[in-house]
């Protein structure tokens, strides 16, 4: 299949760009009218409060897009029109445009600045429902769990490349993520690897060599570490229980948001799927070991760019998808899980406090990063110097690209001869050697196609952050700069936070703030006639969670540290 035209290509990365208007969105009319009903059931109903940054993170989500907490002002130096830009929440969890704000930021960065040209497998491991909700809020088995994968994919590499005689690393990160496609609370772990090892020749260029797809062997060593490290773990936690044993509300939030509720087919005339990031491509089978579920078939060539960027939006993706989830007569809401045969789909209905609860519960915990980087890539890694792209301008240390089967005929569209990329034959000594028909390239630079992808560089991540303006141009391919009345550029002018002048804008312009409507909903927490257990479309969360499964006590847990104490032979 012919590859489209490269002005296209930096358009189908999302569907067309839409101005967002959060206050029209159903997520936003549910999570406005019963968030401080939420909240005040929760202090009152439970032991302790939701936590500060659940509060914190769904009442920022009502404050972003609003004109009143202040915007960017651009204006038209040719005609004198003016552009207002809200400020954004940020939030990781609870808001969907600035998650998949932060989805493209870091897919860019990613792809253009720390993953070089080379071939990339993504490895998902899924975790045992056990330990889902433990891995979901406490950080210490988190770590200990993303360590552990992440050490087991590294000796894999290892390994393979000792059987070739190379001494060589290995590269990989690592997305967190905390949802699955039904908005359940899902720990599991989608890891982005580099599909070969980097090694140093007697001269100490760096080589790469491509590694085979994994064995189903392989995998199943991979799993059992992980399993092992897991019993272990489990173990330490059953010895250092934790003394506190008053009820929280995030407790009952997260076994809300393990069970399955209420899923049913419905019909389903909403073909719109502007907000949802596009599943790769998988063949290939996975394995399971006491709970513990490892797939591997996802594999991107080395001269696919693009194919890495979608890759890495899918990892990064957000929670919740805007367009799949609707409103229902009666004040119950939808969210489409998938598309069945004959116009149906497959839903979850919710009522809104459950909608909030299952919310509460995929909000990240403070110092829980979702992304991790490992060997070459790590931070403090004394390889990513040499391995990191850099652009045709930074072009500065040579990279060797040990690939078999394909001798070199012509030096590439960015190669310039120097000496260090001169090929040479390799001496006996070098692990070199041990690959056939090896193929020198030099030096570590982006793509030519990679390159006029990005409008020779224009649209280039050249910081983990990306302005906001080159990072929709080059998501949707829109120019947000150019003046929509007569085609002429628009310039920042300032940011506007200061009340008065903010008030003075959106008077002028007879823009109305959204802030009287959230304080409106703030004064419905201290009415005495509010009772969320008198309408049956608000069920509370107590009522909510005895139709869910158990809370995990790990306590409990002494049936699955046996099971896997016989696997492991402990």
């Amino acid at each position: 299949m012919a590859r489209p035209a490269q002005s296209a290509r930096v358009a189908v990365l999302a569907a067309p760009y839409r101005p967002r208007r959060p206050h029209e969105t159903a997520l936003y009319r549910a999570v406005h009218r019963h968030l401080e009903t939420f909240i005040a059931h929760a202090a009152e109903t439970y032991d302790a409060p939701l936590p500060k940054y659940v509060q914190e993170e769904l009442r920022r989500y009502l404050r972003c897009g609003d004109f009143a907490q202040g915007f960017t002002h651009a204006r038209c130096e040719a005609c004198g029109h003016d552009l207002l830009v809200a400020f954004s929440c940020k939030a990781r969890g609870a808001c969907p445009s600035c998650a998949g704000r932060r989805m493209a930021n870091t897919a860019a960065h990613l792809v253009d600045r720390v993953i070089p040209a080379v071939p990339v497998r993504q490895w998902v491991l899924s975790l045992p429902f056990e330990l889902r909700a433990r891995a979901a809020f406490d950080a210490k088995v988190l770590t200990a769990l993303v360590r552990a994968f992440a050490k087991a994919l590294g000796a894999r590499h290892r390994s393979w490349a000792r059987s070739l005689g190379i001494e060589a690393e290995f590269g990989a990160i690592t997305f967190v993520q905390r949802f699955g496609s039904s908005l359940n609370l899902n720990v599991h772990f989608h890891v982005v690897v580099i599909d070969g090892v980097f090694s140093r020749d007697d001269e100490r260029r760096l080589l790469f060599t491509p590694a085979p797809p994994p064995t189903r062997a392989e995998m199943l060593t991979v799993v059992g570490h992980v399993r092992e490290r897991a019993t272990k773990l489990l173990r330490q936690c059953a010895d250092e229980a934790d003394e506190d044993t008053r009820h929280k509300p995030l407790d009952t939030c997260a076994q809300i948001a393990l069970g399955r509720g209420d899923v049913r087919a419905v019909g389903d005339d909403d073909d719109d799927a502007a907000d949802e990031v596009a599943v790769p491509h998988r063949e290939g089978e996975a394995v399971d070991d006491a709970g513990f579920n490892l797939e591997a078939s996802v594999r991107i060539d080395a001269a696919d760019d693009f194919g890495r960027e979608h890759l890495l939006r899918y990892c990064a993706r957000p929670p919740l998808s805007l367009a799949r989830l609707r409103e229902l007569p009666g004040g119950k809401l939808a969210y489409r899980i998938k598309k069945l045969p004959n116009g149906r789909a497959k839903v979850r209905v919710m009522t809104p406090l459950e909608l909030l609860a299952r919310l509460a519960a995929l909000v990240p915990p403070p110092r829980h990063p979702l992304v991790r980087f490992h060997g070459v890539v790590a931070p403090r890694s004394s390889w990513r110097r040499d391995v990191v792209p850099k652009s045709p301008e930074e072009r500065k240390h040579p990279f060797h690209h040990a690939t078999p089967n394909r001798p070199k005929t012509e030096r590439e569209p960015n190669d310039e001869p120097t000496r260090a990329a001169k090929p040479t034959a390799p001496s006996p000594r070098s692990p070199l050697a041990l690959v056939p028909h090896s193929e020198l390239i030099a030096p570590n630079v982006l793509s030519v196609s990679h390159w006029n992808r990005l409008r020779s560089g224009a649209l280039l991540a050249t910081s983990p952050r990306v302005d906001w303006a080159s990072l929709l141009r080059r998501t949707f391919d829109a120019d947000v700069l150019e003046c929509p009345k007569c085609a002429g550029r628009l310039r920042v002018l300032g940011v506007v936070d200061e009340p008065d002048v903010v008030r003075a804008f959106l008077n002028e312009l007879a823009i109305a703030p959204l802030h009287p409507a959230v304080e409106h909903a703030t004064r419905r927490r201290s009415s005495p006639t509010t009772n969320p257990t008198a309408d049956n479309a608000q069920q509370p969360l107590a009522r909510t969670a005895t139709s869910a499964l158990k809370v995990v006590k790990w306590s409990a847990f002494s049936a699955t540290l046996n099971e896997w104490s016989k696997r492991s032979g402990a």
